[in-house]
């Protein structure tokens, strides 16, 4: 071998043993730091979930979502303050709850930067870290979303049910079945998209109920475990993305929409509610320019018109931010929705005695139908349907991944435990929601419950929209 060689060769190895030693003090330096020294090495909890963050990722990934049943394990052992990854602790006292989801009177919350990354939504108000910035992002839209902003939303979303129920009468003597699940995300996202966009998509009425967008909500949730352990891959994705984005679209645009539903029917529906949103933004802030005139301007009523004239600075006002509030608007306020209506039309479909209850209870309303439809103060008036619904919420559980908060400057106190500021707390809606202390027999759907001997804990522990000040801004 020539001497040249047998020089690399030694140094090669050479670097490759530094470099294998260097990994292995690392690692038993972060290691040990992790279980001895770090602020939360005092919290009890599994010693592998303390070490590495990979324990959660094997549970989520591989096990598909099981990790917060692993977190309850833990629970059941260690009592009701855990330790669950290297920088996160998780709580299990539904008596708690409200401690640690707090209004911004009582203590600043800022989001656990952790939660949720890498999947590109940043500057969104619902991903904001700080507290402050948050309260900016999210102050404007409240008033939109407020009792009173949703009542202004009653007749539109009115013709969009009655079309849904127009759709569903069609199948009648047909014998073919109905997936509920993908029809009541297309009526969400017919209600969402006319709600943020004034879309006018029209799901509802697509042979196959829009499927396309379900399959992608899921399987952007089923992906969620790897983008949220890969954040730095993903963000050089989105990087090359950007730089390729505009050949992207212009090929988009010159291929028929039946080729491209033949190669992935997805990218048909991501990309129409993607330039439906860009487009109406775009759209909106031109018409304000060369109107100027705000109280015409609102009437058409969508929640980026409305931010507009919000009075929000013109950083949080970009085409690329907004575009990206609205995909959060109606990926969350698809599937949500849909789950809670699926799950709870389940129970009335499977349980003769409730479809009957509810067919006396909202036959004097519906009487006038479909020229008069019920209103929302009306239907809130009815027992067993507003049973029927907080069932539904608290088995379909709104969120089961904890909603990880942070306290930025002020200690948390929890029993005898201090929990130092800027350490992320999770608290989940499941575990408060199946506590048989609170609800008996807590995995069965029993409207009955909340008809008698309702207690103040069934009511406070009732969180699918979660509270304090980073509460679901579409709870109403």
């Amino acid at each position: 071998m020539p001497l040249e060689s047998r020089v690399l060769s030694a140094l090669l190895e050479h670097y490759v043993i530094v470099a294998a030693v260097a990994g292995v003090v690392y690692t038993a330096i972060l290691v040990a730091h992790r279980l001895l020294f770090s602020p939360l090495a005092k919290f009890p909890g599994p010693k592998i979930a303390a070490v590495t963050s990979w324990y959660e990722f094997y549970h989520d990934y591989f096990r598909r979502g099981k990790y917060v049943f692993k977190i309850k394990e833990m629970h059941d052992r260690y009592g009701p303050i855990v330790r669950i990854t290297p920088h996160e602790l998780s709580i299990h006292d539904p008596e708690f709850y409200n401690s640690i989801n707090v209004s911004g009177s009582v203590r600043k919350t800022d989001n656990y930067e952790g939660f949720a990354r890498g999947i590109d939504f940043d500057g969104t108000h619902f991903l904001s870290t700080s507290h402050d910035l948050h309260r900016r992002r999210r102050k404007p839209l409240e008033p939109f979303f407020s009792r009173a902003g949703v009542t202004r939303l009653e007749p539109m979303v009115g013709e969009v049910a009655k079309r849904f129920v127009r759709r569903l009468d069609s199948y009648q003597g047909t014998d073919q079945v109905i997936r509920l699940d993908h029809a009541y995300v297309a009526l969400a996202a017919d209600v969402v998209g006319k709600i943020c966009f004034e879309s006018n998509s029209n799901m509802i009425d697509e042979p196959n109920f829009g499927v396309e967008w379900y399959n992608l909500l899921h399987n952007f949730i089923h992906s969620l475990p790897l983008v949220m352990a890969f954040p730095q891959m993903i963000k050089c994705v989105c990087s090359w993305t950007t730089v390729l984005n505009l050949t992207f679209t212009r090929i988009l645009n010159i291929i028929p929409s039946e080729v491209l539903r033949w190669l992935d029917p997805r990218l048909v529906t991501f990309e129409k509610f993607r330039d439906y949103a860009r487009q109406h933004i775009i759209d909106a802030k031109r018409e304000l320019e060369e109107k100027n005139d705000y109280e015409t301007f609102e009437t058409r009523n969508s929640v980026f018109r409305h931010l507009l004239t919000s009075g929000l600075p013109e950083s949080d006002l970009s085409v690329e931010r907004l575009t990206r509030e609205a995909q959060i608007f109606l990926g969350a306020g698809s599937i949500s929705a849909a789950r809670t209506l699926d799950f709870i039309s389940y129970y009335i479909i499977a349980n003769d005695d409730y479809l009957k209850r509810l067919h006396v209870e909202l036959a004097p309303l519906m009487e006038g139908y479909p020229k008069i439809l019920p209103s929302f103060v009306e239907l809130e008036r009815l027992p067993f349907l507003q049973a029927l619904i907080k069932e539904g919420l608290r088995l379909s559980y709104g969120v089961m991944h904890r909603m990880p908060r942070v306290s930025p400057d002020q200690p948390i106190f929890y029993r005898d435990w201090v929990i130092p500021p800027g350490v992320a707390v999770g608290m989940s809606a499941y575990m408060n929601h199946t506590d048989p202390d609170i609800y008996p027999d807590p995995f069965t759907f029993n409207p009955e419950r909340w008809l008698n001997n309702v207690t103040p804990a069934m009511t406070r522990c009732l969180v699918p929209f979660s509270k304090g000040s980073r509460n679901c801004l579409g709870m109403k």
